[in-house]
């Protein structure tokens, strides 16, 4: 028992030691946001640098140094690394930093964070927590055995019998609503998923995970555009205040446990009879540009709160910001 004790002790000073030195000490810190970084063109890139512009301003007004690589474009804070070239990006993760925050598409995140993590502290999801939430299929799986309400996936078509049923086809690894469609056919090309449709309130749940626990940011209420078939993200209100905000919650606390999540993190819902959780990022998200809106705390410093120790308890929030993709 004693032996249990002086552990736990020890622990906590060293938590505690590594939290002074990073609220007191200035960083040198890598933001390394693979759209904007490589040019990648359309309503990716752009939503990339303005959430690069947005934790690059954090962190520097925390008086951290911040580093971002870029194939040429810059933003008002931080210091560009520029690359010649896609190749270059790996290289840009090998380098010398104090802490670093990848934000980078699904199917890639998971190897470039075991890159990262070999140089320096990654301020945001394992390797492993990355690899499962970018897989749909297994992510919905374990959210579901977990007891985390969600769309379920659908193996076949209903009977003609049964009526008439709408399905939702996504890619089984992507970002947002690229490749999503709904539609009557239960059918999945290569590389999609099926799951049953479910009417409700598109809203998303942003908050951090530490190693002192989880904290709350915003309910944000997705914009969303269907046309046809397809369904496109088009912004969003940040926050959407909800009588039912204690529901969501606790769903997003319990989905984060089940899949490891750490740092900075949003989950989709689809708000009917429960929360339905739709799909998880294991990054930083869009909505991130309107938190720091209205949000009187850093979301820097509550992202190395997170992971040194000395994390908040809640945040302050002032106001409503909505925002288009064709205002960034």
């Amino acid at each position: 028992m004693i032996e249990k004790l002086h552990f736990f002790l020890t622990a906590h000073i060293q938590l505690r030691i590594k939290y002074i030195w990073a609220a007191i000490v200035p960083m040198k810190i890598l933001i390394a946001e693979y759209a904007s970084a490589l040019g990648l063109c359309g309503t990716c890139e752009l939503e990339g640098r303005a959430m690069l512009a947005t934790l690059a301003s954090s962190f520097e007004k925390a008086g951290h140094e911040v580093l971002y690589p870029t194939c040429g474009p810059v933003v008002e804070a931080g210091r560009p690394i520029l690359m010649k070239g896609e190749e270059e990006f790996e290289g840009v993760l090998d380098g010398k930093a104090d802490a670093g925050l990848l934000i980078a598409p699904d199917g890639l995140q998971s190897h470039l964070l075991e890159i990262l993590e070999k140089n320096t502290v990654n301020l945001g999801a394992s390797p492993d927590a990355a690899r499962l939430c970018a897989d749909k299929l297994l992510c919905t799986r374990a959210l579901a055995q977990a007891g985390v309400p969600v769309a379920e996936i659908v193996d076949r078509p209903d009977p003609v019998e049964q009526g008439c049923h709408r399905y939702v086809v996504k890619p089984r690894t992507g970002c947002g609503s690229e490749g999503v469609r709904v539609t009557s056919f239960a059918r999945a090309g290569f590389g999609e998923i099926v799951t049953r449709y479910h009417e409700g309130l598109h809203l998303s749940a942003s908050f951090i995970v530490g190693v002192e626990g989880f904290l709350p940011l915003t309910i944000n209420r997705q914009l969303i555009d269907f046309q046809g078939e397809g369904m496109s993200y088009q912004g969003s209100q940040v926050p959407y205040n909800t009588p039912r905000a204690d529901e969501i919650w606790a769903e997003a606390r319990k989905a984060a446990v089940a899949l490891g999540l750490s740092g900075y993190a949003g989950i989709d819902f689809v708000l009917g009879e429960r929360p339905m959780a739709v799909d998880v990022n294991a990054r930083p998200t869009t909505s991130i540009i309107g938190i720091a809106r209205v949000m009187k705390e850093e979301i820097g410093e509550l992202i190395l709160g997170a992971r040194f120790g000395g994390m908040a308890k809640k945040v302050t929030l002032e106001g409503v910001w909505t925002f288009r993709k064709e205002d960034l």
